[in-house]
């Protein structure tokens, strides 16, 4: 495995740390210390730079070379998220999300990466945000995540898991600490937040509902036993 680490050459700085839309307005001074902190490292073929069970320690500059953002499932299926070029950055959503890495990232070719490290881009965003500002970056990122989760139930999971998914996670947002939660939903709006249609949705929902997990389902809302959803899922 090649990895080679080096400090930010006079070529790549401060063009390739102006690549971010939020360091492209800094001085030459303020680059300069991002410049000190940060540092080149590259990566052979088909070595990992990251995976996603792995904690956020720093956020990607690409310099050269490409590198493949993707998602598995639990059976080995594989779905590329983006393949990343030259001069694009990557991974800065999980700073506001739980700092774990949404993707896998490999290295489609020998590539360069310059890395900054998270601790301090999350400082250097906070110093130049108002409170309101960075509740602002909380929900985007947020947002960001959610839509990464979407993409992997569309293509990983089966309908049945989609929508238990889908309403697990409402119940969990609508109350975090309660074991039975009441949701005004229909099935034709869980239908167009699965990418299903109304009638599997209540087929699937008449058998969740044998299983004990749905009670008192009707047209406009239902309530959904949490636990045993979890356990349901775990399956």
């Amino acid at each position: 495995m090649e990895i080679a680490v080096r400090s930010i050459t006079e070529q790549e700085h401060p063009n390739k740390l102006r690549a971010l839309p939020c360091l492209s307005h800094l001085s030459a001074d303020e680059l300069e210390l991002i410049e000190r902190k940060s540092y080149v490292k590259t990566i052979a073929k088909n070595d990992m730079l990251f995976s996603s069970s792995d904690e956020l320690k720093y956020i990607f500059i690409l310099v050269s070379g490409s590198i493949k953002l993707f998602k598995t499932s639990e059976e080995g299926r594989e779905i590329v998220i983006k393949t990343m070029t030259a001069g694009e950055h990557f991974c800065y959503a999980p700073l506001y999300t739980g700092r774990k890495q949404m993707v896998n990232a490999i290295a489609l070719e020998k590539s360069s990466v310059i890395n900054i490290p998270a601790e301090m881009f999350l400082d250097l965003m906070c110093d130049g945000l108002s409170g309101q500002g960075i509740k602002i970056l909380h929900t985007l990122c947020q947002k960001v995540q959610h839509l990464s989760k979407i993409v992997e139930s569309l293509t990983f999971k089966d309908v049945e898991k989609r929508v238990l998914s889908c309403i697990l996670d409402l119940a969990e947002e609508k109350s975090p600490s309660g074991d039975i939660v009441l949701l005004n939903i229909t099935h034709q709006e869980i239908a167009s937040m699965t990418g299903s249609v109304r009638e599997v949705v209540s087929r699937t929902m008449s058998k969740l509902k044998k299983s004990g997990i749905i009670l008192n389902r009707t047209s406009k809302g239902f309530k959904i036993d949490k636990q045993l959803a979890i356990k349901y899922m775990k399956q």
